[in-house]
């Protein structure tokens, strides 16, 4: 062996110990913590650290199929890494769903020809194929200007849809949710995976189909797509329901399923308010449904403070849209949150006059029945709490489109129709455009 061959072999093994271990290790380690403070409900600090860890990776060379297999040679660690590669992508595109921010890693940047795991992880084999679907719908939703296009071609809708169907096909049998009369799984474990691939199927498809919400004039354009995501938000909602009531999986690792449930809650108060004729009746039993399982929400999670700032949007604009009292009567007297008849009052008075406990973001008039915020309302609300402004949030809505000419709020006296009163109104809560759906897209 020559003296330059020599030099070569041992500075390629100081680079291996002292560079390329360490930094593996490192990639590694961060996956993890950033799996931990996913757990611990800080999924922004979840994705800036696999973020991170994504960048780690690319400069290490993995995503290429040359550089992956000059920085490591053995076959073993080539599998080990293989795995973890892919395991930092399919996080990547988790988190960035669900905080809404980019993903770290492109797919541009991927070698096609690059190593994919083997089937001795078939839940790691289908996710980066979901994920990859999931690249194609970011492209087809992720817009910088404030007004979503109101063009929504949906041959594009289809096909994305079509590809869900066909991905659900490759899911292993036992990692399919089974029916009602099919055998249960044999383990808890498993029994975790099934459902989250059912409920990603499900929040894939409402992704897709979230454009035909943008405002009531879209959704009555394309009313067989509105139908399909509200179908798919409402099974959304049932489901988690249901693992709610049979296991405790829900209420031990809720982290890992409140970003579906907010995006079905979202999808069936938009399409409620925009077209309550339509939507209103069939979607309110999932509509409390979702309302029962967010009053468990911590006050301190990322998801939480989501959807607050959600509801502090719409109770801002809700006066501005029409949603203020006919009258101030209940502007002093205090409002139970058990009391059906009080309940019914503040719904159709839209929020106003009254100020939720521990939250001081109420609303008082400025004579002209118009409501204006009497505080910051900046505290963190408790699952309750955000339960019971959502409530009077969706009944003065479907109030308001079930007045008289689809605008008008009844108060149940002297003829007029009371929130609770199933009329034919048909105008939209919140106007024909898309400001309801500006407050709202957060939630996806």
């Amino acid at each position: 062996m020559g003296e330059e061959e020599c030099k070569r072999n041992s500075q390629k093994m100081i680079w291996t110990s002292q560079v390329l271990i360490p930094l593996l290790w490192n990639a590694s380690l961060g996956s993890y913590t950033a799996i931990f403070h996913f757990h611990c409900d800080e999924e922004a600090l979840a994705w800036r650290i696999i973020g991170q860890v994504a960048r780690m990776s690319i400069e290490l060379g993995l995503h290429r199929r040359d550089s992956f297999f000059k920085v490591v040679t053995d076959e073993r660690e080539r599998i080990a890494i293989t795995k973890l590669f892919w395991s930092i992508y399919v996080l990547d595109r988790r988190w960035s769903f669900g905080t809404g921010m980019p993903f770290a890693i492109q797919d541009s940047d991927i070698d096609p020809s690059l190593p994919e795991p083997d089937n001795s992880v078939p839940y790691l084999h289908v996710m980066i194929s979901y994920s990859r679907i999931g690249s194609k719908v970011w492209k087809s939703i992720c817009s910088f200007s404030p007004t979503p296009s109101t063009n929504i071609i949906t041959e594009e809708l289809s096909y994305l849809d079509f590809q869900i169907t066909q991905w659900q096909k490759t899911i292993p049998p036992h990692l399919q949710l089974p029916t009602a009369a099919a055998p249960q799984a044999s383990s808890r474990a498993t029994h975790r995976l099934q459902i989250l691939l059912y409920l990603r199927a499900n929040q894939m498809r409402i992704l897709i189909y979230r454009p035909v919400l943008h405002s009531a004039s879209s959704i009555q354009e394309h009313i067989q797509h509105a139908s399909t995501v509200v179908e798919f938000a409402k099974d959304t909602i049932r489901a988690l329901t249901h693992l709610n009531q049979t296991t405790d999986i829900y209420r031990v690792q809720q982290v890992c399923f409140n970003y579906f449930l907010i995006s079905a809650l979202a999808v069936i108060f938009l399409a409620s308010c925009h077209a309550p004729v339509t939507f209103s009746s069939i979607c309110r039993d999932e509509f409390y449904m979702a309302l029962d399982l967010v009053k468990g929400f911590s006050n301190k999670s990322f998801v939480s403070k989501r959807l607050w700032k959600t509801i502090k949007g719409l109770k801002q604009v809700a006066p501005k849209l029409g949603l203020s009292p006919t009258s101030n009567n209940h502007h002093n007297g205090a409002l139970g949150a058990d009391d059906a008849h009080s309940s019914a009052a503040l719904a159709m008075a839209g929020l106003a006059g009254h100020e939720i406990t521990g939250m001081g973001g109420g609303y008082d008039t400025n004579g002209h029945g118009q409501g204006i915020s009497t505080g910051s309302g900046s505290s963190p609300m408790t699952g309750n709490q955000m339960s019971y402004e959502m409530t009077h949030l969706f009944e003065a809505a479907l109030g308001m489109g079930s007045g008289h000419n689809g605008y008008g709020v009844g108060n149940g006296m002297d003829g007029t129709p009371g929130v609770g009163d199933d009329v034919g109104g048909v105008g939209p809560a919140f106007g024909e455009g898309d400001e309801l759906f500006r407050q709202l897209r957060d939630l996806f």
